[in-house]
């Protein structure tokens, strides 16, 4: 059994105890930190539903083992990032003042805005985690480094920005041809996450105005970020800035794709009754100036942003979806949304179509596609599967990419690279070992990048946890860094003395 899967089984043995009226062993909830601590769960956040699983596990605790950072160098200007818009934005409304601009990272010697501006569809970025070779898991800041680095279509990186030792900076989002990226970025000692806009040729960070919980949903065609925003509860308000920061929220983005299974696993709750992610709507401009849309609930499993930008997915009232057009703030309910709990929305079909699978009762799954754009008509059938389906994502040439979920329970929140064409979905692990198995997957020009054996169940074998490249036309599998420092494979290395341990890349729309 592997990382997660070691923490989920801990976490359920837990939850069995307490419906049988046992007490949890006294160190259970220190062991689960310290794993979630040593074992960087959270840098799959942006994945939904596995990283529910480690951060409703901690219970609430906000300290991921955190060390001193350096404090970023403040910088003299105060104009913000300019957006790359395709669309003419809303009706704008309030104006909030964004912070101070800080440097958080050191542009490499390449040049940045000329490569950022010949980007196009397919390119993204990637976070880059790197540890000096000999080492394993080190929090010594003279060890470890990180960067944002530049991927092209076919999978090559070129690193844009390097960051303090310890201080990464995480990509959220990202236009190709835009000079800046949606990030979270420690602003502080404490090492906390800060959201922000993020100049790539200079390194410099904006803070965006959020006063408690926020969630950022990605950067629409307007070229406004979209965020799920909560209140600071009444009775926080009233605490000084010291004791409420021993409660803020766990970590900002959990609650978005939430995947009832996970969260009823981990707190006992019934999967059907697990409550979906509620706050205000806001759509926020480069410079400040904020549109609220008003009160939302999030739909769960589903990234709710369209891989157009242009359209948001939200929980309808009384059942099924809304559309929302983020151009113009208008909504209407989905047409052919399924209201039968044993629907699952599994991901996006095509550039506003939702991909359903309900279970047809026989263990196969049927897949439609749901037009979010529509307020008549119907789902159109794609295909059925013989298991269970998610992290669906539209390819450039027409095809969809699929997440099988083939790992059993707990580990049935994660699931392996496949495709979707012309109704016959084929997997692409023929390159992996019988003891390889996704954890995350994330569609990105060309290929599929993954995180390979986060969680396996049981006492079966797993083999070492990587991440790896998927080439999505040839099946070809290249190994981008390993979580473990081992003799028995090649390393991969960076100027002779650092060792790749994690690379995660942001969607490619």
């Amino acid at each position: 059994m592997t990382d997660l899967g070691h923490l989920l089984s801990s976490v359920e043995e837990n939850v069995e105890r307490a419906h049988a009226g046992a007490p949890a062993p006294p160190d259970a909830l220190d062991r689960t930190r310290r794993t979630v601590r040593r074992r960087r769960t959270l840098r799959h956040t942006r994945d939904g539903a596995l990283s529910v699983v480690a951060l409703v596990a901690v219970g609430g605790v906000v300290a991921w083992g955190l060390q001193p950072r350096p404090a970023p160098t403040e910088v003299a200007t105060t104009s913000g990032p300019t957006a790359a818009t395709t669309a003419a934005p809303a009706p704008v409304g309030e104006t909030r003042p964004l912070g101070t601009p800080v440097k958080v990272a050191t542009p490499r010697a390449v040049p940045v805005a000329d490569l950022l501006a010949a980007t196009g569809p397919g390119w993204t970025l990637a976070t880059v985690r790197r540890e000096r070779v000999g080492t394993t898991m080190s929090t010594r800041p003279e060890e470890v480094l990180f960067t944002v680095e530049l991927v092209s279509p076919t999978g090559e990186r070129t690193a844009l920005l390097e960051t303090p030792p310890l201080a990464e900076v995480h990509v959220t989002d990202w236009q190709p041809g835009s000079p800046w990226a949606l990030v979270s970025a420690p602003t502080g000692a404490d090492g906390r996450g800060t959201p922000g806009l993020l100049d790539l040729p200079t390194g410099t960070f904006t803070p965006l105005p959020f006063a408690w919980e926020y969630h950022p949903l990605g950067i629409a065609t307007t070229g406004e970020s979209v965020w799920l925003v909560a209140d600071m509860p009444a009775d926080l308000a009233a605490l000084d800035e010291e004791a409420r920061s021993h409660r803020s929220p766990v970590s900002p983005g959990w609650a978005v794709a939430v995947d009832p299974e996970v969260a009823a696993m981990t707190s006992g709750i019934d999967p059907a009754h697990v409550p979906h992610s509620v706050g205000r709507l806001e759509v926020i401009s480069p410079d400040g100036v904020v549109r609220d849309l008003g009160e939302v609930a999030l739909p769960h499993r589903l990234p709710p942003l369209s891989p157009d930008r242009a359209w948001l997915v939200l929980q309808a009232p009384g059942g099924g979806l809304l559309g929302v057009d983020l151009r113009t703030g208008e909504s209407h309910d989905v047409a052919g949304a399924p209201t039968d709990p044993a629907c699952r929305l599994a991901g996006w079909a095509d550039q506003h179509a939702v991909l359903t699978a309900c279970g047809e009762g026989d263990g196969r799954w049927r897949l439609d596609a749901v037009d979010v754009a529509a307020d008549a008509g119907g789902p159109q059938r794609l295909a059925t599967s013989d298991v269970p389906v998610r992290d669906a994502w539209p390819l450039a040439d027409g095809r969809i990419g699929l997440g099988r979920v083939v790992v059993p329970a707990p580990c049935d929140v994660t699931s392996d690279p496949a495709v979707l064409e012309d109704g016959t979905i084929r997997s692409l692990t023929d390159g992996w070992s019988p003891y390889d198995h996704g954890t995350s997957l994330t569609f990105a020009g060309g290929g599929v990048w993954t995180h390979l054996n986060g969680c396996y169940p049981g006492s079966g074998r797993a083999d070492p946890q990587r991440d790896v490249r998927v080439d999505l036309t040839t099946g070809a599998t290249t190994t981008l860094g390993w979580s473990e420092d081992r003799d028995d494979v090649d390393q991969v290395v960076v100027d002779e003395a650092w060792r790749v341990t994690s690379v995660d890349v942001v969607r490619a729309r």
